[in-house]
């Protein structure tokens, strides 16, 4: 009795939350332009991103220090205790 008071709510309350998808499907063909409703806005894949990638030199040179720094940081941590330790 107290699982199905319990177990009841939770479960309408999961069906409830499930909404239906924002763009309607229509199917593709061989020869149609990809279209991914939400996430191309003026006809653009990267239209919404929190950065430019328009100009392509510039993603690279900023995608390179971003992941540079995350592989790099350990190294930086280590060599720092390390001359801390030493002084």
């Amino acid at each position: 009795m107290i699982g199905k008071q319990v177990a009841r709510p939770f479960l309408q309350a999961i069906r409830r939350a499930h909404a239906d998808a924002p763009a309607k499907y229509t199917g593709q063909t061989p020869t149609s332009f990809v279209q991914d409703g939400w996430a191309s806005a003026d006809g653009w894949a990267s239209a919404r991103l929190p950065f430019n990638v328009r100009n392509r030199y510039a993603f690279a040179v900023k995608a390179v220090l971003f992941l540079a720094s995350g592989i790099w940081a350990p190294f930086l941590v280590v060599e720092y205790q390390l001359r801390k330790a030493n002084q």
